[in-house]
């Protein structure tokens, strides 16, 4: 495994006793975390109460991962010291390299740290987070521990993701910000993720890609999920892609096909991509035929033309089904899938659906939805969907609309881990990802 991703000993070169700068950050982040760390200044005696060292050849124990956050003309040498103390991987924090026209610098640290056997992460990057063991990024905070690894080749990007997990209380396996990638690349860390048996679905942001072969073979040997967000879908996005790493965005026509071509599913929003991850962590893959309870029959329409549209199937109900319903409903209830409740539904009505449904076959996942009317019991409805949750082998996807009336059901199905939506075509697109149509 690639140290980068799970080491016992890093060094921080470059690290800095002034609260503002990214190299304090991420000393202090990873000084929190469960391994040992050094801090790497000529200036500096301590930081933060730690013994800081002149440079990383004068740190006695074993180093097995550098995080260098220095300027980008000093990094070339930092390698060197890298090299001679026998430091396998660097993660390179530090930009103004490729991104910026500096190539022939870029080359030149490859060239060197391939000499001396040192593996690159970067150059401008994020860094490296695996909530529960270590923070060797400067993100101040940590998700909790989850079963989505995140590949995202902008470390700015990565902040929205990072920050959307603390936020919505989804759990990260990895977040690994790429950069530039000198050299370690997404093939190799698709492999590493594809072999960690708590990384349940991987998520990557792509801007460019390096071996293109060798990220197919990847994905096409994956046996996790792998979802896409490409940028640079137009020739003004591609121009924009190739400057930001400095790489050559390519057309995204080719890269379309080669995503199908792997397996890899790909997404068109950076909400499609963080929902649909967390819909497959929570679920897992997902069967295409989706039943729909509503109180409401625009949005049971629109949710239906939108599963349809994304090559989901809305199945006729069971003869039997229908019967049940017929006794259990009002006269006027839809008499089919989407399942109409009607809009004077109060929580029991919507549980009397449930108890009936709760063991059938004829669906793989039933969509929830509520709109807020005079006479719903929002919140009440939230706890029935929840319990219905813990009783169904199947997923369950509430989408509850509207504003302020929904946010107290929302926190409810956060607080007990039940994945809500509440936007209509969020839901099937995202279906669409998790049943990789």
């Amino acid at each position: 495994m690639l140290k980068i991703l799970n080491p016992k000993s890093v060094a921080v070169i470059g690290a800095s006793r002034n609260p503002s700068k990214v190299g304090h950050i991420v000393f202090k982040n990873l000084k929190k975390s469960r391994i040992k760390v050094y801090p790497v200044n000529p200036n500096a005696k301590r930081i933060l109460g730690v013994k800081c060292y002149e440079n990383v050849t004068k740190i006695k124990e074993n180093v097995e991962v550098a995080v260098i956050v220095v300027p980008a003309s000093l990094v070339d040498k930092v390698i060197g010291e890298c090299g001679v103390k026998g430091v396998s991987e660097a993660i390179i924090v530090s930009a103004g390299f490729k991104e910026t026209g500096e190539a022939r610098i870029e080359s030149k640290l490859i060239r060197k740290a391939k000499k001396l056997g040192v593996r690159l992460l970067g150059p401008n990057v994020l860094g490296v987070i695996k909530p529960g063991y270590f923070n060797a990024s400067f993100f101040k905070e940590t998700p909790k521990k989850g079963g989505i690894s995140f590949i995202s080749q902008s470390g700015a990007l990565g902040v929205a993701i990072l920050d959307w997990a603390i936020g919505e209380g989804i759990g990260l396996r990895y977040f690994i910000s790429i950069g530039n990638m000198a050299d370690i690349s997404f093939h190799e860390l698709i492999n590493e993720l594809n072999n960690d048996s708590e990384t349940k679905v991987i998520a990557l942001y792509i801007e460019s890609i390096k071996h293109g072969r060798k990220f197919m073979n990847a994905c096409i040997n994956s046996k996790k999920p792998i979802l896409v967000l490409k940028a640079g879908t137009s020739e003004a996005g591609q121009r924009a892609a190739s400057s930001h790493t400095g790489s050559l965005a390519g057309s995204y026509e080719i890269y379309k096909a080669a995503f199908k071509q792997c397996n890899a599913i790909s997404v068109l929003s950076f909400n499609n991509l963080i929902k649909s991850a967390e819909l497959i962590n929570k679920h897992g893959v997902i069967g295409k035929k989706i039943l729909i309870i509503s109180n409401a029959g625009g949005p049971s329409i629109l949710m239906t033309d939108s599963c349809i549209k994304n090559g989901l199937i809305i199945p006729k109900l069971p003869l039997k089904i229908k019967k049940a319903l017929n006794r259990a409903l009002p006269k006027a209830w839809s008499h089919n899938n989407p399942i109409d409740v009607l809009g004077d539904a109060l929580a029991d009505r919507y549980e009397k659906v449930f108890k009936i449904i709760s063991k059938e076959k004829f669906y793989d996942a039933v969509i929830i939805i509520l709109t807020p009317q005079a006479m719903t019991e929002v919140e009440k409805t939230a706890k029935a969907v929840i319990e219905f949750s813990k009783t169904v082998k199947k997923p369950v996807i509430p989408c509850f609309l509207g504003g302020k009336k929904i946010k107290d059901a929302l926190r409810l199905f956060s607080k007990a881990g039940v994945f809500a939506f509440d936007e209509i075509n969020e839901v099937a697109d995202s279906l669409k990802a998790a049943t990789r149509i």
